[in-house]
């Protein structure tokens, strides 16, 4: 039923639950909201949406240079990270493809529509779902366009370094890495890829603003990439304005807000440490250790499903995501992210009630 986290809409109309009544453990979504100093901008510029954003986005785009520290010449914007990765495959047309799965399904979805032969390198159960580089590379040969990486992967919350980065990219020809998870993680200067942008030509990072900014209304995701080619293609048939008034002015004032990124920072990592304790205490559960905001979990009894444990919790207004939609995993794993405390204790006492 549901093919992404946060579907409430469907949810709504499925069981009939105002969708403010529901416990929203599905969506992957800072849980602090939105900054007051997002809320402040908002309210104290609402008149913006009566003149078109600058074309260019040369405040916004100087805004993210600042943030990711990298050079705003090689930064693209768009109407969120799903209009990035769209762009540029589109442009970039690779004949064939590795995803690294199981993973996000638009990757699949914007090759296929753009007729690219898809291969799928499966992260292994038995290695806890970690990336095993070496083999990755060795799957890599001339007729492969590009490599897609989710880093963090969603949905198992596996990272690989720049190191590990830095060999995949001695080997493809293109790699497409989506780092919207990786501003939730503590090791994020040594995952993220902004970083390796300037000394490789064969990069193209995504980033977005929905998950770790709590705006997923705004639409608002770039890209980072050096190589002027595909930006040339990018930036000639991308659509004008596709980042509206309201979303650029956010952008330009969201990234230098110290403090909500701390204070996000601090709530994710306490929170998970408390998370992964009480885990552990679950007889027959099995959790992954996760680099980012949310937690894939395996069901290790035969007594229920993960179907079954997402009816028994959606009748309580607790919204989970069942993964067995995901390549490669089956009707016995479930994902759940980081919310605030009181929601999170309330969730772990759910999971012990009908697992143990």
């Amino acid at each position: 039923m549901l093919n992404h986290g946060g579907d409430l809409d469907i949810i709504q109309k499925k069981y009939n639950i105002s969708r403010e009544k529901i416990i929203d453990f599905s969506g992957n979504i800072n849980p602090l909201g939105i900054s007051n100093k997002i809320e402040n901008t908002i309210k104290n510029n609402i008149n913006v949406i009566t003149t078109y954003p600058d074309k260019d986005y040369i405040s916004l785009k100087n805004s993210i240079s600042t943030y990711c520290n990298c050079n705003k010449n090689n930064i693209i914007v768009g109407n969120g990270s799903t209009e990035i990765i769209s762009l540029f495959i589109k442009n970039l047309s690779p004949k064939n493809a590795i995803i690294v799965s199981p993973s996000y399904s638009e990757y699949e979805r914007e090759l296929k529509n753009n007729n690219c032969n898809i291969h799928f390198f499966d992260l292994k159960e038995e290695d806890d779902f970690l990336l095993n580089v070496d083999k990755l590379i060795s799957c890599i040969n001339d007729n492969i366009d590009l490599i897609v990486l989710c880093n963090p992967n969603n949905p198992t919350g596996t990272a690989i370094n720049n190191n590990q980065i830095k060999l995949i990219l001695n080997k493809c020809k293109f790699l497409m890495i989506d780092e919207t998870y990786a501003e939730f993680s503590s090791d994020i200067e040594n995952i993220c890829a902004t970083s390796l942008v300037n000394d490789y030509d064969n990069l193209f990072v995504i980033r977005g603003t929905s998950k770790f900014f709590g705006v997923p209304g705004i639409r608002l995701g770039y890209g980072i990439c050096k190589n002027k080619n595909i930006l040339d293609k990018i930036n000639k048939y991308k659509d004008p304005w596709s980042v509206n008034s309201i979303a650029n002015l956010i952008g330009i004032s969201m990234f230098d807000d110290k403090e909500y990124i701390q204070n996000t920072k601090n709530l994710i990592l306490n929170q998970k440490q408390f998370i992964f304790e009480e885990l552990s205490k679950i007889k027959n559960l099995k959790f992954y250790k996760s680099s980012s905001n949310f937690i894939l979990c395996k069901i290790l009894n035969n007594k229920t499903t993960s179907s079954k444990l997402f009816e028994d919790l959606i009748k309580e207004n607790i919204l989970i995501r069942d993964a067995k939609s995901f390549p490669f995993l089956d009707d016995t794993f479930f994902r759940f992210c980081i919310l605030s405390e009181k929601n999170n204790r309330l969730l772990i006492q759910k999971f012990k009630n009908i697992l143990s």
